[in-house]
């Protein structure tokens, strides 16, 4: 019997659902989540100077960090660093160093991040600077970030709006008026 008399009250049950939806729709608009500045005591990070952080996977090291300080917030188990410098080992051997004046590194996301003004080389020759922040991917081995000029060491210039290359800065994705120029040998 219920459900012949929802079918004859289809317009009216239409009519509440509707009514609701609204009301849920007007809440969620008139009282948006609070989106603040994560800012981090500086009386609750714990300090360490002059140390090193590093990530072995199969007993190679995989990347290593030093900085001259570095801070973990207990709470949230981000990384802070001071004047970090970044050393990444590819598979191949080639060695990648980063440096900049601070960065961070975020265990549950398997990323570090790495502020401006970022300066990288391999031991190569190859070499990339941007003035935005650079990422890591823990996971996928790969960097990217913003703006970045890049000169290989076959004198080949890349510059770009954004960018993301493979740790040995080799397999590089260029976009956003991405100019390539070939030099002369």
């Amino acid at each position: 019997m219920k459900l012949e008399q929802l079918k004859k009250n289809k317009k009216t049950v239409a009519i509440i659902a509707g009514i609701i939806a609204f009301s849920v729709l007007l809440y969620v608009v008139m009282n948006p989540e609070k989106t603040e500045d994560v800012q981090v005591s500086p009386d609750k990070l714990v300090q360490f100077d002059g140390s090193e952080l590093e990530e072995k996977k199969d007993g190679k090291l995989v990347w290593k960090l030093t900085a001259d300080k570095i801070m973990i917030d207990p709470d949230t188990q981000i990384i802070y660093f001071d004047h970090p410098k970044a050393l990444i080992y590819d598979d191949d051997g080639t060695e990648t160093t980063i440096t900049s004046p601070k960065g961070t590194l975020d265990k549950n996301k398997k990323i570090i991040q790495i502020q401006p003004k970022v300066d990288a080389v391999n031991d190569k020759g190859d070499t990339l600077q941007t003035d935005g922040t650079v990422y890591y991917n823990m996971n996928t081995r790969m960097i990217n970030g913003g703006k970045v000029v890049m000169q290989r060491h076959d004198k080949t210039g890349l510059e770009a709006d954004a960018f993301e290359t493979s740790a040995n800065l080799d397999h590089v994705v260029l976009t956003g008026h991405a100019k390539v120029t070939k030099g002369e040998d």
